[in-house]
């Protein structure tokens, strides 16, 4: 029996030792929308991820009121018009990696990740790309992508329609340590 459970422990802890959790809680995430008008951005650089890299799983929160603008009238206007975000505090982002990545060696590789986005309420199914690069204990994600207003049930009333463009590309900067 012993030597079953020694067989048992040293085929399994080399898997337990690799697995391991990494996190932030300073990823930035960066949104621009580009309109007639005037181009509107806004920067949150206390979004929190968790990056599981045994299961390739990983998750996004961020504050909506944590977002900065130029302008602050722009900032009022996004909470209270647009964001509503007294209602829908938070933007999630849930999902699992697409691609088998040995995270133990390092490099930069090309990696999408199939999730649930949530904003202003509304769940949406996306696949997001973007790189990853692994240095020694840290992993650095970056990201682009592009989300329509519509998609998430976000409003732009006729008056300000030459303002506000339809779509928003958002970048997402993460620097993960290993989670103690």
């Amino acid at each position: 029996m012993i030597k079953h459970l020694y067989l048992f422990l040293l085929v399994t802890i080399p898997f337990f030792t690799i697995a391991q959790v990494f996190k932030t809680t300073s990823a930035k995430i960066h949104f621009f929308s580009e309109a007639p008008l005037e181009n509107i951005e806004a920067e949150n650089d206390k979004a929190q991820s968790i990056l599981n890299t045994s299961t390739g799983e990983m998750g996004f929160v961020v504050t909506i009121r944590g977002f900065k603008f130029e302008k602050p009238l722009m900032e009022e206007h996004f909470n209270e018009n647009y964001m509503e975000s007294e209602k829908y505090k938070t933007g999630k982002f849930y999902g699992k990696l697409n691609e088998e990545i040995d995270f133990t060696k390092d490099g930069k590789h090309e990696a999408s990740v199939t999730g649930k986005l949530t904003i202003h309420g509304v769940e949406q199914e996306r696949t997001l790309h973007g790189t990853l690069e692994i240095k020694g204990s840290t992993i650095i994600l970056d990201s682009k992508f592009i989300v329509a207003l519509k998609d998430h049930k976000i409003k732009i009333p006729k008056v300000v329609v030459q303002n506000i463009a339809e779509e928003v590309e958002v970048t997402v900067h993460a620097e993960y340590a290993t989670k103690e």
